[in-house]
């Protein structure tokens, strides 16, 4: 599950982010404090996602290329 979450980390977080608007027309009593709080979190793990995609191009940045016979 880690190995997917570490892949699709991004597609996961936009998802989620998509269907958080979509709660007011599911639950219309749903109460503003709990979207913002969904939000925040959200918002959060957009940073930790961004981070997690940055980390991954550093590393494939110092490797050597497949391609080069290495």
């Amino acid at each position: 599950m880690n190995d997917f979450i570490s892949k699709h980390g991004v597609r996961i977080y936009s998802v989620l982010a998509a269907l958080v608007p979509a709660l007011v027309l599911v639950w219309p009593g749903v109460p503003w404090e709990a979207l913002v709080s969904v939000s925040a979190t959200l918002l959060g793990l957009g940073v930790a996602a961004a981070s997690h995609e940055d980390t991954k191009t550093l590393r494939a940045l110092y490797e050597d290329s497949p391609a080069s016979g290495k």
